[in-house]
């Protein structure tokens, strides 16, 4: 059956056209806002909470909204441009991470990563300073669980390593910090900078299957020399994946304002 219209306003002043559209089957309200004679229809993020950027406590709002919409990302929401958090699913299929210097010592190829746990998080603080643009997340997990299947080859200190497989690596009770500088266009912001930095890391566990065609023996040496020397080999290759994730979360959050009007995420000015 056609939809059809009940209402239709236009805002000449502010120059909204409101429409509310009634079907048997569902009901949507949406606004048009004209900018500069190109006609924008903005998804409105109604299963999200908001906040308004004159609110004495926006902070303490902002935080209790970033962590509902966590929350909610156990499914993708398409409608905002945002993808399921748990499993989160790396959008690039191949991640190659060089050499390190010292402890690292081989190449090692990522595939099909995916990532459990993202949205079970400890604790949350979250801040935007409309001054600078800026948006600080800070956020604790007891544990996330890194699938994929991986390539390597090379020398672990003095250990030779190599094999392909499935593998697992388990970051444990550990902090991350997400800052995005934003800048504001045609009612919608954009992220002229991202970042993404390890606060802290108690351990990282390695577990990688199938090193050496399938030799147990010196599989499991080489998993155990990991696991000892996990720190020296986190502190090593920390900038190298730290650069992998501020690109992959720029470009969700990037995907995301795409879809919310400024006014929508934060109110007016």
């Amino acid at each position: 059956m056609k939809a059809k219209v009940l209402t239709l306003n236009m805002d000449l002043g502010i120059k909204v056209l409101q429409r509310d559209v009634h079907h048997p089957g569902f009901r949507l309200e949406f606004d048009c806002i004209i900018y500069r004679k190109q006609l924008i229809i903005p998804i409105k993020a109604s299963t999200f909470k908001k906040c308004n950027r004159k609110e004495a406590d926006f902070n303490k709002c902002l935080r209790n909204a970033v962590q509902d919409a966590l929350n909610q990302l156990n499914k993708a929401h398409p409608e905002v441009g945002l993808p399921s958090l748990d499993p989160f699913v790396y959008p690039v299929g191949l991640v190659r991470v060089g050499k390190g210097t010292s402890v690292v010592q081989f190449t090692h190829v990522f595939k099909h990563t995916s990532v459990k746990k993202f949205t079970e998080f400890s604790s949350l603080k979250a801040s935007m300073d409309f001054d600078t643009n800026v948006l600080t997340l800070e956020i604790e997990y007891p544990t996330i669980i890194f699938n994929f299947d991986y390539e390597i080859d090379g020398k672990i200190l003095t250990i030779p390593i190599k094999g392909q497989g499935p593998g697992q690596i388990h970051l444990k009770n550990f902090a991350i910090e997400l800052t995005f500088t934003l800048k504001e266009e045609n009612n919608y912001y954009k992220v002229a900078n991202g970042n993404f930095a390890f606060k802290k890391m108690e351990n990282v566990w390695f577990n990688f299957e199938n090193l050496f065609d399938g030799n147990k023996e010196l599989g499991d040496k080489v998993n155990a020399a990991m696991n000892e020397n996990w720190k020296g080999i986190f502190e090593e290759m920390q900038d190298k994946y730290e650069k992998i994730n501020a690109k992959t979360f720029t470009g969700i959050f990037s995907k995301f304002l795409e879809k919310v009007p400024a006014r929508e995420l934060f109110g007016e000015p």
